[in-house]
């Protein structure tokens, strides 16, 4: 089989596995696309500064003059968050402070890779989302996540709240249809990886 067959070999079966995900492709691409996480990083592991970093969570979450809200668009909910960032690190550095910490806290609007989550009524697909990071210390700790947009955060818990999550309730059925995703994500890689191999041969 000479580089022009092997070229066209791998594209036919990169349309295949294409058109069985295409579906699946589109809702992945639709939620991460609308999607605000919150992702807080612990200073470290000690249980001191997991306690503290669930205290910054319940802080952060009582801010809601400085969060978007439902109404707003994706783009909108994303701009709050940038145009009040400094007023949300300092309510947080107050949060480390009025606890004795000897740290401070770092927050950034960022793209962040977050791998599959499977809840018990929804699921979301992995991929990197827009987060609003905070970075407590060192960050070298266990991290938590929710989403502030749509609003999903409950703050009792620091679990995921199913009110106004239409777009994200999913069956166990549309989690595999997530897994298949990933697949297809990694087939991408090593077709890509192959074909320029191929394309590179005498």
């Amino acid at each position: 089989m000479n580089k022009k067959e092997i070229s066209v070999l791998l594209s036919l079966l990169f349309t295949v596995v294409f058109s069985v995900c295409a579906g699946s492709i589109h809702t992945a691409h639709s939620i991460k696309s609308n999607t605000l996480r919150l992702h807080i990083i612990a200073n470290s592991d000690t249980a001191a500064d997991q306690q503290i970093k669930l205290k910054v969570r319940d802080h952060l979450l009582e801010m809601e003059n400085l969060l978007p809200d439902d109404s707003m668009s994706f783009e909108q909910a994303a701009y709050k968050i940038q145009e009040n960032m400094s007023a949300i690190e300092k309510e947080i550095n107050i949060c480390l402070m009025q606890n004795s910490l000897p740290y401070t806290a770092d927050c950034s609007l960022e793209q962040f890779y977050f791998d599959t989550t499977q809840y018990k009524d929804f699921a979301l697909p992995q991929g990197e989302y827009t987060a609003l990071t905070v970075r407590l210390g060192r960050a070298e700790g266990k991290n938590w996540w929710c989403v502030i947009y749509p609003q999903l955060c409950s703050q009792s818990c620091g679990e995921v709240s199913l009110e106004n999550s239409d777009e994200f309730i999913a069956t166990q059925k549309i989690t595999l249809r997530f897994k298949v995703v990933e697949l297809y994500e990694d087939i991408k890689d090593v077709f890509a990886k192959r074909e320029k191999e191929y394309t590179n041969m005498p």
